[in-house]
């Protein structure tokens, strides 16, 4: 696998994601609350991000049309 430009692929992902799996605030409150650190916050948000596109991808809907 060649090397990823992370930047670069969330500037390409953002308002492509189906609005049913966004983050939304409550998230990244929560997510916030229940880490010990923001290393740990980011960890849990990618995660949670993973969870939500393996679900978006099993019903065929993780990019908006």
């Amino acid at each position: 696998m060649g090397k990823l430009n992370t930047l670069e692929i969330i500037k390409n992902t953002q308002n492509k994601i189906n609005p049913i799996y966004e983050m939304r605030s409550r998230d990244i409150v929560e997510i916030s609350n229940y880490s010990d650190c923001g290393t740990m916050a980011i960890i849990n948000a990618f995660i949670f991000g993973y969870a939500q596109g393996v679900k978006a991808q099993k019903k065929g809907c993780a990019y908006s049309k």
